[in-house]
């Protein structure tokens, strides 16, 4: 069942605001599933990379909280709702091109050009810097860079990468600008692509998504009565 990425960012934003509300219990199972998908669209060495570098985040931010005297089950539920939510646009990444993206959000949810623009180059140049993370680290390792020892030096190490890391991004982005005030960049940018019209799968999806936002409050009425 193909859905347009209209549909799309409606679950992902649904799926952010899901795990405020919903239990323990329903919050993995959601990761479960997330993971599942994300592996049957994308299972190279980037995508295993960005679930690895998800999860040690999710592991850094669960022992600051315990420092901070949270309770461990405070802890690891708010760890889970961020991975959960992290997971979700990552896999919006995977099922859905980035044209797709801006198209939708210019014409269905009324973003100006400029804005959807520059919120779906922010996602593309996540890729590309992580592909240039790599390129720059192959380069210093054969300047003699060692990230060996323990956590500090490892982190002083890395120090060394960030500056021509930081180069490349910035070429990137005058590149990009030249690039798209010569190709006259502006509001007819996205009219010339396709639209998606919403079909049968569509319709069912978002019905769905209503219904299980929804669930405290009909649950509320149903107990009621």
């Amino acid at each position: 069942m193909k859905l347009t990425a209209f549909t799309k960012i409606i679950v992902t934003l649904a799926i952010t605001a899901w795990v405020f509300i919903l239990p323990l219990e329903a919050v993995a199972t959601i990761l479960v599933l997330q993971l599942a998908l994300l592996l049957y669209i994308k299972h190279d060495r980037m995508t295993m990379a960005a679930i690895g570098g998800l999860a040690v985040f999710t592991g850094m931010m669960i022992l600051l909280q315990l420092l901070f005297g949270s309770p461990l089950s405070v802890a690891l539920f708010g760890g889970l709702r961020m991975l959960v939510m992290t997971m979700a646009f990552l896999c919006l990444l995977a099922a859905t091109r980035i044209q797709d993206i801006a198209k939708a959000l210019v014409d269905r949810f009324r973003m100006p050009c400029e804005y959807a623009f520059m919120l779906t180059t922010a996602l593309r140049f996540v890729p590309n810097f992580l592909t240039d993370s790599e390129i720059t680290l192959d380069a210093q390792s054969c300047r003699g860079y060692s990230n060996r020892g323990n956590i500090i030096k490892r982190f002083l190490a890395y120090l060394v990468v960030i500056r021509p890391l930081v180069m490349r991004a910035v070429a990137k982005s005058e590149t990009l600008a030249l690039s798209m005030e010569l190709k006259g960049f502006g509001s007819n940018t996205y009219k010339n692509m396709p639209s998606e019209p919403l079909g049968l799968g569509d319709v069912l999806v978002l019905l769905l998504t209503v219904i299980l936002s929804t669930y405290p409050f009909w649950k509320k009425y149903l107990l009621c009565q």
